[in-house]
């Protein structure tokens, strides 16, 4: 298997956000298990009670901890749709870093505002995430920026990775991994640290069924791109695969389920219900994951993040109407 980081790097990565990152919570809950049913032991991984309510917490502060003194004082440019940006941003304000993120138009409002809140510079542009991305790479030939790509860097994907590292660690028990998929950071950094703590463990991926590039390219076995990204769930609205998670991806994960918005809807319910946490779509994907593979995983313990807790009010009151 091919992988773009060692977990000599995961554990470098560790070091580096220790100052600023405390291990999250792994718990269960007997409501969620009576709920998932046939069997199956849910635990949680609380990366929503991280200082973003995300885990790119730990990726953004990854990347900024591995800049040198020069880059830093260039700044730093990134796309998000809004967990990676607020990252960069709470990275950059605790480090001294000037952080200017590309968002679409027609962005979460509230993870706006959170950017903006820990300092960030917002430049609106395009309809989607990967048009976004398209602007920062412009702006770092136009300006010298330093470009803190979501995915497509090691550091970052290292920072991931740390999140799973911890769960190994927490968990007595583990039969399987159900992670959500985006740009493929988690799920990468899943692959990794269990060749490490328990080797041939099966790690399951999960993509928004609006948003499924990285799953359809899974299944064709050939990278593939789609022609938009239309889901509540907008940590996973990517329409591609990336070159540094996509080979690790192919030959890593043990199996790949797409699941729709109303399926992210109700494990949003879920977690609420049963955990009392609040979980945006991407977030709660794990979980949905998880209940579309539920007969596969019958009787087994199963890991699962709650990997993002920033859902803005309005979807919130649609979800819950749902």
């Amino acid at each position: 298997m091919t992988a773009p980081i060692t977990i000599e790097d995961v554990e470098a990565a560790r070091e580096r956000i220790k100052p600023y990152l405390a291990p999250t919570p792994l718990r269960r809950y007997a409501t969620l298990d009576a709920e998932v049913g046939h069997g199956i032991r849910v635990l949680v991984k609380h990366d929503n009670h991280l200082p973003t309510n995300a885990f790119k917490a730990r990726n953004a502060m990854s990347f900024m901890t591995a800049l040198s003194q020069e880059q830093r004082a260039r700044g730093v440019v990134a796309a998000t749709r809004g967990n990676h940006g607020a990252g960069l941003a709470w990275a950059g304000e605790l480090l001294g870093v000037t952080v200017t993120i590309c968002v679409p138009h027609g962005n979460n409002p509230e993870k706006n505002a959170a950017m903006r809140g820990f300092g960030a510079t917002l430049v609106e542009h395009g309809r989607d995430y990967d048009e976004a991305a398209a602007r920062a790479a412009e702006l770092v030939a136009e300006r010298g920026l330093v470009l803190g790509h979501s995915t497509n860097d090691r550091n970052v994907i290292a920072g991931a990775a740390t999140l799973f590292a911890e769960l190994h660690e927490q968990a007595e028990q583990l039969d399987a991994i159900v992670v959500a998929v985006g740009g493929g950071s988690q799920a990468v950094g899943a692959i990794v640290t269990t060749a490490k703590y328990r080797a041939g463990m099966p790690i399951f991926g999960v993509q928004a069924t609006a948003a499924a590039a990285q799953h359809d390219s899974w299944h064709a076995k050939r990278r593939l791109t789609v022609t938009s990204a239309n889901t509540f769930a907008d940590g996973l609205a990517t329409r591609a695969t990336y070159d540094l998670t996509w080979p690790t991806i192919a030959d890593g994960l043990a199996g790949f389920v797409a699941v729709p918005d109303p399926a992210l809807a109700e494990a949003v319910r879920m977690l609420l219900r049963t955990t009392h946490n609040l979980a945006e779509g991407a977030g709660a994907a794990g979980l949905a994951g998880l209940l579309a593979l539920r007969e596969q995983l019958a009787g087994k313990t199963v890991g699962v993040v709650l990997s993002g807790a920033n859902i803005d009010a309005a979807t919130l009151r649609t979800v819950l109407d749902g």
